[in-house]
């Protein structure tokens, strides 16, 4: 199965759809998507069950309660071990209330009406470029990560020196970290990070990106090319830290830089009241985090980064140099 088919599978399911609509739509197997469901599960614990990998009696009744909440949705977990206890199972609620917690979805986020975007629903990723006079290091060109929440507009910023796959993955999980969860979707540019290339005007997504987003849940949208007022919230914010963080500072190093960049978000962007809501990014953010994605709890693993020289003959040493 394709990375791309197993992110459908996680944000689907993840969107509040039953296993049974989700395989019928991608014609697959329900025990196909169920599978699937589990192994992420499984990713996102870090661990082989949570009975730590002794089978659980409720095991044998995955397929009835799949299809129980398949049929009732908003089945509660007190009538959920009714049913099981009708058909034969002599376990505890307790057991059967921890099940469907990890298997159920978070709720529907509720459209609201003075954003395009409901809370816990979309964020957008962007880097920008700037030359920067440092006072000890002279002048260097960084990138700024900028990861921000459509609803309540709260962000994670990050000065990094290079755009590549390790630096991308790294600050996506220290802005999930720092937000408390995930949005459901998440548009990019068409930086190749993401995405690898268009077939028809269908964005064709890097499947080692796809592969991080499904282990966090969450969607890829690719902006369209040659409209990037789509990113607007993302690359209006950007002006934004040119007029207020980097105008009228002077910083000696990178790491000083990113210190002030932390102190303002929390000081400043963080607690400024904005127009539209009449409310701070930090207050609408207590709103949306509970429409967040919970984080995994075992991180993604980020692999380290092998370099190698080789002659013409083809033989030549190697040495691996760890991600920071």
């Amino acid at each position: 199965m394709t990375e791309q088919k197993r992110n459908e599978i996680i944000s689907r399911w993840r969107a509040g759809e039953s296993i049974q609509r989700v395989a019928r739509d991608l014609r697959l197997a329900r025990n196909t998507v169920s599978q699937v469901l589990a192994v992420i599960q499984v990713q996102r614990a870090g661990n082989a069950s949570p009975s730590r990998g002794r089978p659980s009696r409720l095991d044998s009744y995955q397929g009835v309660i799949e299809e129980l909440l398949g049929r009732y949705p908003a089945l509660n977990a007190k009538r959920l071990w009714e049913e099981l206890r009708q058909r034969g199972f002599s376990g505890s609620y307790t057991v059967v209330r921890q099940r469907l917690r990890e298997l159920r979805p978070g709720s529907t986020p509720s459209p609201v009406v003075r954003f395009e975007t409901g809370p816990g629903a979309q964020a957008q990723m962007d880097y920008a470029v700037h030359d920067i006079d440092f006072t000890a290091e002279g002048r260097r060109r960084v990138s700024l990560f900028s990861y921000i929440l459509g609803y309540s507009r709260r962000q994670y910023l990050r000065f990094v020196e290079a755009q590549d796959f390790a630096t991308t993955l790294r600050e996506h999980v220290r802005a999930f970290t720092h937000l408390g969860g995930v949005a459901a979707t998440c548009l990019y540019d068409n930086m190749k990070v993401v995405v690898t290339g268009y077939e028809d005007d269908v964005p064709i997504y890097n499947p080692r990106f796809l592969a991080f987003a499904t282990h966090y849940g969450f969607r890829l949208v690719a902006c369209r090319p040659r409209r990037p007022q789509t990113k607007g919230k993302v690359e209006r914010p950007f002006a934004y830290v040119e007029s207020s963080l980097l105008n009228g500072r002077s910083f000696e190093t990178l790491d000083h830089l990113n210190e002030t960049t932390a102190w303002w978000l929390a000081h400043v962007a963080d607690v400024r009241v904005l127009r539209e809501a009449k409310k701070t990014p930090l207050q609408l953010h207590e709103e949306e985090r509970p429409h967040l994605i919970p984080l995994p709890a075992q991180p993604y693993e980020i692999l380290p980064v092998t370099y190698r020289t080789v002659n013409v003959g083809g033989t030549s040493p190697h040495r691996v140099v760890p991600l920071p």
